[in-house]
């Protein structure tokens, strides 16, 4: 080495120049070939990875909010189920339907003096489920009962109302009037039931 440094050393300006220029180049050459390719490698496939997670994460942020619309609306329709299931239920519920019918009639102040439960009859979509009732009282409280069984939330017609005076009236008064009908609820006809609607 000591005698590279003292042939160097011996050589005139313009060599010397030379061949620390000729140095300098092949130091770049080494780097360059060494790291400076190695890097550049890896800086290239790390945009490349970038750029694929930021592409997997948009899909992914997409499939999120896919996936909560679709939860966002399944919530919905079972809530809607549950309404529907209120008003037309898979079940007859007879024993719940008749306690809110005495309940409506109780708090309208009549006095029930029949009530039995008719034949179901099955149409296509649900099955008719008739209860023949017989109540007493005014004519306002019997519009007052009527009312409450239209607010209650399953489906109940009232058909073949029949309305007749009574000659005793109540304690104030108001003439009082015996009303027979059919209080007609459904229930979902499901053609996979085997047994009765209970």
């Amino acid at each position: 080495m000591n005698d590279i440094l003292q042939k160097l050393l011996r050589l005139k300006t313009p060599a010397k120049i030379a061949a620390t220029a000729g140095l300098v180049v092949l130091i770049v050459v080494v780097y360059y070939m060494l790291f400076y390719m190695d890097l550049q490698d890896q800086i290239k496939g790390s945009e490349a990875q970038q750029r694929s997670l930021t592409a997997e994460k948009a899909d992914y942020e997409k499939r999120k909010k896919e996936y909560l619309a679709y939860r966002n609306e399944l919530t919905q329709l079972q809530q809607e189920q549950r309404e529907l299931l209120k008003a037309l239920p898979k079940r007859a519920e007879i024993p719940t339907f008749l306690s809110s019918i005495q309940e409506q009639a109780e708090l309208a102040g009549l006095e029930v003096l029949n009530l039995s439960i008719e034949a179901e009859s099955p149409a296509e979509l649900y099955v008719r489920i008739p209860v023949r009732l017989e109540i007493r009282g005014t004519y306002h409280t019997i519009t007052k009962f009527f009312k409450n069984v239209a607010d209650l939330p399953r489906i109940v017609n009232v058909e073949n109302l029949a309305l007749t005076l009574e000659k005793a009236s109540d304690e104030s008064g108001s003439p009082r009037l015996h009303a027979k009908f059919y209080a007609v609820t459904f229930r979902y006809n499901d053609q996979s039931e085997t047994g009765g609607g209970t």
